[in-house]
């Protein structure tokens, strides 16, 4: 099984933050899909996602995601170890994803792309 990690923020000016971070890091982004621009890093991804409707409170200051190749396998054994499913298993356009938390309240997300 392969796991990618992907570090993401939310922004309500995307390419403010494009330009603030291409020029901090020295790293073009891949291509922009929709509200996703990701920067590929290495061995992981940090992306911008354009905000939506969400009000300043609900503004994520940093997401984690984690990429697998069986989401509900991954999901079932998050939960095995005690993680709260706060968002189970759901499709979207990309494919699918669920919201966690971990045993700390950190919530996270795995995705299956």
């Amino acid at each position: 099984m392969s796991v990618s990690l992907t570090v993401y923020v939310v922004t309500k000016d995307l390419e403010r933050m494009r330009q603030f971070y291409q020029e901090a890091l020295q790293v073009k982004p891949a291509a922009q899909q929709g509200a996703w621009l990701p920067f590929s890093l290495g061995g992981a991804t940090f992306a911008l996602h354009a905000a939506g409707s969400e009000t300043t409170d609900e503004l994520r200051k940093y997401s984690l995601s984690f990429g697998v190749d069986d989401i509900d396998a991954v999901v079932s054994r998050f939960q095995s170890q005690g993680a709260k499913t706060l968002r189970g298993v759901a499709d979207e356009a990309f494919g699918k994803i669920a919201t966690l938390e971990d045993l700390d309240g950190r919530v996270f997300e795995v995705v299956q792309y």
